[in-house]
């Protein structure tokens, strides 16, 4: 019988608080309070999370895709993680962009992803939704700029001229007072690393301007709300104005202004302009270091006085007319702009947005702040309360309101543990200990440690006391129910003149005894003792306290990496620095055996449940399985390909789990020596490993800050079906590369590709073929397949059955039996191939259609020909712009074959095609526009009814009377 396993799917990740993409400002939601101060968005790795800012909990977590450990998830590539976030108000829509290149489109109402966009080859670095939240425009690390279309769930096209991953982009509309949601805004602007601006006409798809924005790369752009000022930033602190004019022709829409340096010599990470409501515009630079800077734009008028000052200065100095006008160009930016104010954080900024709508919008500035230590703040900046526009900046500061940093910790989780009744969960970091709640993934404790940077914690038995070492070599004991620490033990490793990390510790099976070992070449045994120590300002009354008591030291000739205890309390198991391990028997530490064959440090070690086997991780990138009788090695397995962390056996099995620094977490059969499961989740190194003493579930922590919470599911794993699957998902992968190309639309002065140097600001088809874009064209070349059997069949029938009501001889013509498929449906064959082309999703259309093969397009011709004939013509009128789109796109992709066919029968078919269609669209057209002027003429109609118009009597009257006539005279 075949063995089969359990299989360990993950049922949550958590501890992420804002990992890579930037985070948005939400008005407060209909649940929260009118005083509260909002929602904020971020990413948590591959999901979405929206917190609650005033009380830090997650209110939404928005995720969508395969399970990591489930049948049919993928065994080599982790989720890929959320990089950008875009945000519509009016339509309520969340895009994401993910590191893979992918798009998707939330709803937040909903939680459901809208429409999902491939396009892209790798990360996106930009979304920017336009006016009317129909279109998305997306910028991506592969250079490429892509407009989508929301309402067609389509690309309408990719813009290529960029030769850098793209950092800004803006939508410019030639009325940028316009307040119809129906126009469409024009143009776009986009800057990138490579140093260029660029501004796009969307109408004709070309780049009518480009302008070397910095010598060095182009780190962001912003425009103002009158769409008429820009700034960019370059690499490390200068930052450019120009002005905008698209009234201007070509060449003169965009122009150069000036420069000026900011305060921070780190580059910018984001620009964005902010009006207040007494007019006064200000415009903010958030540096990658701690800092924001603050600028505000003097006005018109401030300008024009502080030039009539200029001018009068300096012509009392006896300056003439040309060093005036020199002078006042040099100063024109210093004149402009005007530092306003600068924000400093604890830690370095990730990503910032102005939280507008607050009540006291007038009286403060509030910045919702997105922070590289896994945290969120909310930053009130008070506006002076006289006249701001003579405020200096030193005397403006901003104040931390709120901050979201409970739930994940600052730095890397180094350590993590299980208590015994597997309901809490220990995590440690540098200066941080959590314990976490497995049921409700709440943490219930949050202490400061005091003892520094944490390399190791343990549980005592009955889940209340925490032991933790430091890298210091301290000791500490902390208490979960009164939330204090019970004792500490200064250089437990070490002496007074040089300290010792603490890089591991064990518990013996009855959990009186601690065993450590450290960098001083020593492992250290202690003894927890009950004292009673007299309370602090009373005369009578004593504490319990637990003590660590020393108990023995075992010196040894190398620094101690990991300990281990056996389950039977016999052995003892010491990895040294020197790539052995050493077994000494627990009661007189005498050596017992030593294990050889790692060519470099082991940095794990664990015992199975009945002391049989020893297993050892090291940074060589093996896992050795040993017997504990002899020592001798059963088996050696190359388990990783970077450094293995930890190895831990499953209670009561010899099954066990391994993590590395290649992000992968593996479940391992020690008897087979063969890897059971892969599951890749994390992003990047997973630290430290624990599994549960029921078995039931492992917990994994990594550098992305994510703990993730695997557990046994009801499916069961077969090693013959995840090998099978592990070869189908590396030829799917091979076989995508291999379809990866860029088809370039035809341009209007000759074929396609005549010049291959041409690749300079282009616009292409949005192309990216797809798992699902190929199973979905396999479908549409079934449907086919059987949808021409069938019409065949009937033509045959239906020409016999004419035959023979001629002649009236012979036998009768039977009628065809049609396929199983058809006869399930209950549809005939044009029919169905109908309803699967329907059936594929409007954005993966182009790509299924690319990969039918001519053979196939003769077909799917044909069957455009029976669905736009008169008989069926009336039936596809809803589908009709579906039947155009793919007849266009056929023609267009296979253009040249169907003229080298030479084939009559194939022109008469598209001409007849072509008359069927546009006799039926000049129907539709004239019904359209009866039913546009009819519904314009229902909108006026109400409007007279529902609508009143406000008029001054007095300003009416002055109207009226300009116009009417003084005097008349009648002609006698």
């Amino acid at each position: 019988m075949v063995k089969s396993y359990d299989r360990y799917e993950q049922v949550k990740a958590f501890g992420v608080i804002t990992s890579q993409s930037n985070v948005i400002w939400l008005q407060p939601s209909s649940t929260q309070s009118t005083k509260s101060a909002g929602r904020a968005i971020s990413s948590g790795l591959e999901e979405i999370l929206v917190w609650d800012i005033k009380t830090g909990e997650i209110l939404q977590r928005l995720s969508e895709g395969l399970t990591p450990g489930a049948s049919n998830s993928s065994t080599t590539s982790p989720p890929s993680p959320v990089s950008y976030l875009a945000y519509h108000e009016l339509n309520n829509l969340v895009a994401a962009g993910y590191a893979n290149g992918s798009i998707k489109v939330w709803d937040l109402a909903s939680e459901s992803v809208l429409v999902s966009f491939e396009g892209h080859k790798s990360g996106i670095t930009k979304l920017v939704f336009d006016k009317s939240g129909t279109r998305l425009c997306s910028g991506s690390q592969d250079s490429t700029i892509i407009l989508w279309d929301l309402v067609g769930e389509e690309g309408l096209f990719k813009l290529k001229g960029h030769k850098g991953p793209i950092t800004g982009i803006e939508f410019l509309s030639t009325d940028p007072e316009s307040k119809e949601l129906d126009d469409l805004e024009d143009y776009i602007l986009s800057s990138s690393r490579d140093g260029l601006l660029k501004l796009w006409d969307l109408k004709t798809r070309q780049c009518v301007e480009t302008h070397l924005a910095h010598s060095n790369e182009c780190w962001g752009l912003s425009v103002n709300s009158t769409r008429s000022l820009l700034v960019t930033s370059g690499n490390k602190d200068q930052v450019k104005l120009w002005h905008v004019d698209l009234s201007q022709p070509d060449n003169k829409k965009v122009s150069e202004r000036g420069s000026f340096d900011k305060l921070s010599k780190s580059r910018c990470q984001e620009i964005a302009f902010k009006d207040l409501p007494n007019g006064i515009e200000l415009f903010y630079i958030q540096n990658v270091d701690r800092t924001i800077e603050m600028f505000r734009v003097r006005s018109d008028d401030e300008m024009k006085k502080g030039i009539a000052k200029r001018i009068k200065r300096l012509t009392e100095k006896g300056f003439d007319e040309d060093e005036i006008m020199d002078s006042l160009r040099e100063s024109e930016i210093s004149m402009l702009i005007k530092p306003f104010a600068t924000i400093r954080t604890i830690a370095k900024i990730k990503s910032c947005i102005i939280a507008g709508g607050s009540s006291n919008s007038k009286k403060s500035l509030d910045f919702l702040i997105g922070l590289a230590n896994n945290s969120i703040e909310y930053h009130t900046v008070p506006l002076p309360e006289d006249d701001i526009k003579k405020a200096n900046a030193s005397d403006i500061h901003s104040i931390k309101k709120f901050s979201i940093d409970i739930l994940g910790h600052r730095s890397d989780i180094r350590t993590i543990d299980v208590s015994d009744d597997d309901k809490l969960l220990a995590t440690a970091s540098n200066g941080e200990l959590k314990i976490w709640n497995i049921l409700t993934f709440k943490v219930i404790r949050s202490f400061v440690l005091e003892g520094g940077y944490a390399l190791c914690c343990k549980f005592l038995p009955g889940g209340t006391l925490v032991v933790v070492g430091f890298k210091n070599g301290d000791l500490e004991l902390y208490d979960l129910t009164s939330s204090s620490l019970v004792d500490s033990v200064q250089n437990a490793h070490g002496n007074n003149l040089e300290t010792a990390a603490i890089w591991s510790m064990d518990l013996t099976p009855d959990g009186k005894t601690l065993v450590t070992g450290g960098n001083d070449k020593c492992v250290k045994f202690w003894n927890f003792k009950v004292v009673k120590d007299l309370i602090p300002g009373s005369t009578n009354s004593y504490a319990t306290l637990m003590k660590f008591q020393h108990k023995q030291t075992l010196d040894l000739n190398e620094d101690v990496l990991c300990v281990k205890i056996s389950p039977d309390a016999k052995y003892l198991a010491i990895s040294l620095l020197n790539n052995n391990v050493q077994v000494v028997f627990m009661d007189s530490l005498k050596l017992f055996l030593t294990l050889y064959g790692h060519k470099l440090p082991v940095l794990s070690i664990d015992i199975s449940h009945d002391s049989k086997l020893i297993i050892t991780s090291s940074a060589d990138k093996n896992i050795k399985i040993w017997g504990l009788d002899f020592g001798d090695c059963h088996k050696s397995i190359f388990g990783h390909q970077d450094s293995i962390m930890n190895v831990k056996f499953i209670p009561e099995t010899h099954n066990f789990f391994s993590t590395g620094k290649d992000g992968l977490v593996k479940y391992w059969d020690g008897d087979k020596f063969e890897c059971v499961q892969k599951l890749p989740a994390h992003q990047s190194e997973v630290w430290s490993l624990s599994v549960g003493y029921s078995g039931r579930y492992a917990i994994t922590a990594s550098h992305d800050n994510s703990i993730r919470l695997w557990k046994v599911s009801e499916d069961q794993v077969f090693l013959e079906e995840e090998r099978e699957k592990e070869m189908d998902e590396m030829y799917e992968n091979t076989l995508l590369d291999s379809l990866e190309a860029d088809d370039v639309l035809p341009s209007k002065g000759g074929d396609e590709g005549d010049d291959e140097d041409q690749d300079m600001d282009d616009a292409t088809r949005v192309s990216k073929q797809t798992m699902e874009t190929l199973k979905a064209g396999e479908k549409l070349m079934e449907a086919l397949d059987i949808g021409i059997e069938d019409v065949n069949n009937i033509e045959e029938y239906a020409a016999q059955l004419m035959a023979y009501n001629k002649k009236k001889s012979g036998t009768v013509p039977v009628k065809p039996t049609p396929n199983t498929i058809l006869m399930a449906y209950g549809v005939t064959g044009q029919e169905y191939v109908l309803s699967v082309l329907l059936k594929i999703k409007a954005a993966q259309l182009d790509d299924a259609l690319l990969v039918l093969p001519f053979s196939y397009t003769l077909k799917l011709l044909r069957m455009i020909q029976i669905w736009t004939n008169k008989d069926n013509i009336t039936n596809n009128i809803v589908n009709m712009s579906l039947i155009c789109k793919v007849l266009f796109f056929v023609i267009r992709s296979n253009a040249k074959e169907l003229v080298a066919q030479k084939d009559p029968q194939i022109m008469n078919q598209l001409l007849l095609v072509k008359e069927q269609i546009r006799s039926q669209l000049a129907g539709a057209k004239t019904q359209l526009g009866v039913n546009t002027q009819g519904l314009r003429y229902i909108k006026q109609q109400w409007k007279l009814t529902h609508e009143t118009q406000f008029i001054d009597e007095n300003e009416q009257k002055e109207h009226d009377d300009k116009k009417a006539i003084k005097r008349s005279y009648a002609t006698v």
